[in-house]
C-alpha cells in the first residue's frame, strides 16, 4: 500500500458472526466517492476506505503493527471495527502512539515526574525515560529496526518510568535507555506528509489559523458522536485533545473531532508553539518523488496536465505507465451508491 493506492470508497455491508445485526458503516457525510487515493481518503477521513484497507491487509497484521506504537492489542477489537476507532483508548496511550510519528519511528514511554527532592534538597527519585538518539541506534545494531522486527516487542511493560523490552535488546535498552526504532523512518515520513495534508486540505483545516506549515494531525469521531478527538504534532511536541462524557453518551449532533476537539487543540498549541521554530522530520534516504495521475495513482504521461507529485519508498514506486502496482481488490470502477458490496 502506498499513498497513491486506489481504494474504492463505496457502500459495504457486513454479515459478521461477531455482530448481532448486519453492519452497514458509512462515511460521516453519508456519501461515497468511488475509487480514491489512500492519501485523499485519510485527508478527508473516509470511513469506507479505512474499512476496505483493513480488510485487505487483515486484522492480525494490523494488530501486529499497532503493537509497535505501544498499544495493548489484547484491549483492542479483533474485527474490522478497529479501523473506525472502536477501541477504548486513553489520551495518554494516544500520545504515546503519536509520539512514534513525531520522533521518527521510536517507541518512548511517557512520564509525569522528572525528579523528586526531599526537604534537604536531596534527589530521592529521578526518572529514567527512554530517549530518542538516532545516532546511538544507528551505532548499536541491537536497537535497529531489523532487530526489533525479528524479535518483535513481544512484551512492553511500563515499569518505574522506563520501558522494559523482552528479548535480545533488553539489557541494552534498560542500561542505556535508548528508545528502540520500531517503525521504518521512510513510512513515518510519508505518514507525516499525509497528516500535514489533513491540516492543509482536510478535516483539520481550521488549524491553518496557526500559520505554520509543520503541523500534522488527525480528527477522530466515534459512532453517534460519543467521543471527539484531535491528535496533532510536529517533531517537537505531541498534543492529544479528547472531548466526551464520563458516562458514555452522545455529545450531540455534529460534535465531531473537527468541531469539538480541534478548537481546543488550536488554542493550546497557539501558546505551546509560541517562539518555537518550525520543526519537520528530516527526510530519510530511500524516498523518491514520482509524477502520477491523480485518478489512477499510476505513473503519469508527460502530456498529462493534471499530474501531481507523490512520494514513494523507492522499492514501491510505479516504474512504468502500464504497471498497475495496485492490489486487485482495489481496481474497481465506480459502484452505484445504492448497491452495497457484501464482503462477508
Amino acid at each position: 500500500m502506498t499513498a497513491a493506492t486506489i481504494i474504492n470508497d463505496a457502500p459495504i455491508v457486513f454479515d459478521d458472526p461477531g455482530i448481532e445485526d448486519d453492519w452497514r458503516p458509512e462515511n460521516y457525510s453519508r456519501k461515497s466517492y468511488g475509487p480514491t487515493r489512500l492519501k485523499v481518503a485519510l485527508t478527508h477521513s473516509r470511513n469506507l476506505v479505512s474499512i476496505r484497507l483493513l480488510h485487505a491487509i487483515g486484522v492480525p497484521f494490523a494488530l501486529e503493527h499497532i503493537q509497535k506504537f505501544g498499544f495493548d492489542i489484547d484491549k483492542l477489537p479483533h474485527n474490522l471495527s478497529l479501523s473506525l476507532g472502536s477501541a477504548e483508548i486513553t489520551p495518554w496511550e494516544m500520545a504515546r502512539g503519536y509520539s512514534v510519528f513525531a520522533n521518527g519511528g521510536y517507541l518512548i514511554n511517557p512520564y509525569y515526574l522528572n525528579q523528586i527532592k526531599d526537604y534537604n534538597d536531596e534527589v530521592i527519585f529521578q526518572a529514567k525515560p527512554l530517549v530518542v538518539c538516532r545516532k546511538c541506534v544507528e551505532d548499536e545494531p541491537n536497537t535497529s529496526l531489523e532487530t526489533t522486527e525479528q524479535n518483535t516487542l513481544s512484551e512492553a511493560k511500563e515499569g518505574e518510568n522506563e520501558l522494559i523490552v523482552t528479548g535480545p535488546a533488553e539489557e541494552l535498552i534498560t542500561e542505556k535507555l535508548y528508545a528502540p526504532l520500531v517503525v521504518n523512518p521512510q513510512n513515518i515520513w510519508i505518514m507525516n506528509s499525509i497528516t500535514r495534508n489533513v491540516i492543509k486540505n482536510g478535516t483539520g483545516r481550521r488549524a491553518l489559523q496557526l500559520k505554520r506549515t509543520d503541523l500534522s494531525g488527525k480528527t477522530g469521531t466515534t459512532n453517534d458522536q460519543h467521543d471527539a478527538w484531535f491528535s496533532g504534532f510536529n517533531s517537537e511536541i505531541v498534543t492529544i485533545c479528547w472531548v466526551g462524557f464520563d458516562k458514555f453518551k452522545p455529545l450531540g449532533s455534529r460534535e465531531t473531532g473537527a468541531s469539538a476537539a480541534l478548537p481546543m487543540w488550536i488554542e493550546y498549541m497557539r501558546v505551546a508553539l509560541e517562539g518555537m521554530p518550525e520543526s519537520i522530520m528530516e527526510r530519510p534516504e530511500g524516498l523518491v518523488n514520482v509524477r502520477i495521475d491523480p485518478e489512477t495513482g499510476q505513473l503519469a504521461h508527460a502530456s498529462n496536465p493534471d499530474a501531481i507529485f507523490e512520494v514513494f519508498r523507492l522499492e514501491h514506486a510505479p516504474k512504468s505507465i502500464t504497471e498497475t502496482n495496485q492490489p486487485d481488490v482495489f481496481i474497481q470502477t465506480n459502484e452505484a451508491a445504492s448497491t452495497p458490496e457484501q464482503l462477508f
